[in-house]
């Protein structure tokens, strides 16, 4: 195995047990000699990669992997990264698609491609408008992904004011309707928000797992029929799997085998 592998292999075992680590531990877990654990750790001490607690002499990351790692994240925007995406699908169904993120316990749209051959120009979403999380496809999909403790206590806090006639304003019917859309992996807006108008919106997942987004088709209910929706949903979380992937996200497969491997370590 290379030095270069070696030191990588270190700096991963480091990152993922979030303690620090001692060399006899690092050895046996990564099948290493002590010497070459120890000449590795000692290069990277130099450079601050590392560090040593001094009353225990075991290591964690260091301080330039997180000046490293704040440079990433400056130039890791989600909105320039799913940007084309949302063009794309614009393009291919004719109608507004838009990003959401979850903040406060709300979906913020962020993002918003509207097609200027439409007339009706009021179902452009604005960037900054606020999603209500019990009648927006894009904050229903985006919450329903949360753990099960933040899903009740977001729906129990809350109010569930009504928009339409088709608003869910009960929280237990909200909360089955959420656990629907967490197994199927999609979500609908039957008029909930606004009258005559229909959507359809996708998670989007980080390099964790965690559903930070969702991306939305929406348009005239007349425009997004029944017999087109098996069409629109593929369409939809085709997407947002393309955007997940770009932000690391690998699939559940490979976060269940990741995390096999960390019972075992």
């Amino acid at each position: 195995m290379k030095s270069l592998e070696k030191t990588i292999k270190i700096l991963d075992y480091l990152s993922e047990a979030e303690r620090t680590v001692g060399i006899t531990e690092l050895s046996l877990k990564l099948n290493l000699p002590k010497s070459t654990v120890h000449r590795i750790l000692k290069d990277l001490l130099k450079y601050s990669i590392v560090e040593q607690e001094p009353e225990t002499s075991r290591y964690k990351i260091g301080l330039r992997l997180l000046k490293y790692s704040n440079s990433l994240l400056k130039s890791f925007d989600l909105r320039q990264i799913a940007q084309p995406i949302l063009k794309r699908v614009c393009q291919e169904t004719g109608e507004t698609t838009f990003l959401t993120i979850w903040h406060n316990h709300q979906g913020i749209c962020i993002d918003s491609i509207f097609p200027s051959s439409k007339i009706n120009t009021h179902l452009f979403v604005e960037i900054g408008k606020e999603m209500p999380f019990h009648c927006a496809a894009s904050s229903k999909v985006i919450l329903a992904n949360q753990s099960l403790e933040e899903i009740k206590k977001i729906i129990k806090q809350a109010p569930l004011p009504r928009h339409t006639p088709y608003t869910i304003t009960d929280a237990e019917q909200l909360m089955n309707h959420l656990l629907e859309i967490r197994k199927q992996g999609f979500a609908f807006c039957e008029e909930e928000l606004e009258e005559g108008i229909k959507a359809i919106a996708a998670p989007i997942k980080n390099l964790q797992g965690k559903t930070i987004a969702s991306i939305t088709i929406t348009g005239l209910a007349s425009r997004l029929p029944l017999d087109n929706r098996e069409e629109l949903i593929d369409l939809v979380t085709t997407a947002a799997k393309e955007i997940s992937k770009k932000l690391g996200y690998q699939g559940e497969q490979s976060l269940k085998e990741k995390e096999g491997q960390a019972l075992v370590k």
